[in-house]
């Protein structure tokens, strides 16, 4: 079975173009047939007016669809684009103690289970953070992220989760995965179907440095629960 040819930005533009076009004809048909009938009303221009109209709004319908797969995708790329010119956000710290502290500060309150946790419940959101101590990042991660969407339910029903993982030593692999599995988790929160309710952010830590990486991105970016997170870490870090 063949893939689908995606179409490019300029084919796009004109399907949509022309999808305007056939709605404003749509309208327009009922306006002139209101206008007809009250001169000849014996001709029923009501009705053809109707089912013209129905006809150009069903193409306009028809042409928008084809188009709103490639209209997503093309989407996607650009804003990958965008955030693979965005660097990791280097922050300094005190003490591990510290950052528990800010996050105290914060109304977090920590569970026995290990996590932090903060509830706003008029948002159905749920902040949930965690401290691991890692000889190496991806298997912690992968199964750190299996728990966190666990805690997904009716009283959580959109979670950030923010994972401080201390290293040996952080890699340059290091940081390229979390800029990748950080993008992964913003993109997916953008996607109009089936947009994913949990977010987590992964903050590399190193204790020698006093140093942390993490993946920050703008307000104006369409990743509210992403985004939350990055407040609270612009707080906690003082930046």
């Amino acid at each position: 079975m063949k893939n689908k040819k995606i179409k490019d930005k300029k084919e796009v533009l004109v399907y949509e173009i022309f999808s305007k076009i056939f709605m404003v004809l749509g309208f327009t048909s009922i306006f002139l047939s209101v206008i007809l009938d009250s001169n000849q009303p014996e001709k029923n221009w009501i009705v053809y007016g109707i089912a013209v109209s129905l006809l150009f709004l069903g193409v306009s319908m028809y042409l928008r669809n084809l188009v709103k797969e490639d209209k997503l995708i093309l989407g996607m790329q650009k804003r990958k684009e965008v955030y693979e010119k965005i660097d990791l956000r280097t922050v300094t710290f005190d003490s591990i103690e510290s950052l528990k502290s800010g996050l105290e500060k914060n109304s977090y309150e920590y569970l026995s289970i290990g996590y932090y946790f903060k509830r706003v419940a008029t948002q159905g959101l749920c902040y949930y953070s965690k401290f691991i101590e890692a000889p190496q990042l991806k298997d912690v991660f992968e199964k750190e992220v299996v728990k966190f969407r666990k805690f997904y339910n009716e009283r959580c029903k959109t979670i950030n989760g923010i994972l401080f993982i201390s290293l040996p030593s952080i890699s340059d692999e290091d940081k390229e995965y979390v800029k990748k599995i950080s993008k992964d988790f913003a993109i997916a929160e953008e996607i109009p179907v089936n947009q994913s309710k949990v977010s987590i952010i992964t903050v590399l830590i190193d204790e020698q440095e006093k140093k942390g990486y993490y993946f920050d991105i703008p307000d104006s970016y369409n990743t509210k629960i992403y985004t939350y997170g990055c407040l609270v870490l612009r707080k906690l870090f003082k930046v």
